[in-house]
């Protein structure tokens, strides 16, 4: 599950309420033993709730393209200091 997070200061005296931040965090579902467990899908009604989805899904594919960019870089730079 991927939660967004929108952090906001606001100045009270003068009624100014600014974002400072934004995140999106990953979740895990976990059973009782810790390990991770199934979950009921999400039922997209609106289009706002899909097009949220498809971002989502798109941030995931691009977290794993740069995780497997990210490791080839190491492999490459371990290859090179053998040599």
């Amino acid at each position: 599950m991927e939660v967004g997070i929108k952090v906001v200061a606001e100045d009270i005296r003068n009624k100014l309420i600014r974002h400072t931040n934004s995140c999106y965090l990953t979740m895990v579902a976990v059973d009782a033993d810790g390990k991770p467990a199934s979950v009921p899908p999400l039922r997209l009604e609106t289009p706002l709730q899909k097009l949220r989805f498809e971002k989502a899904a798109l941030r995931k594919k691009l977290r794993k393209q740069a995780e497997r960019e990210e490791l080839l870089t190491q492999q490459q730079h371990q290859s090179q200091a053998q040599v």
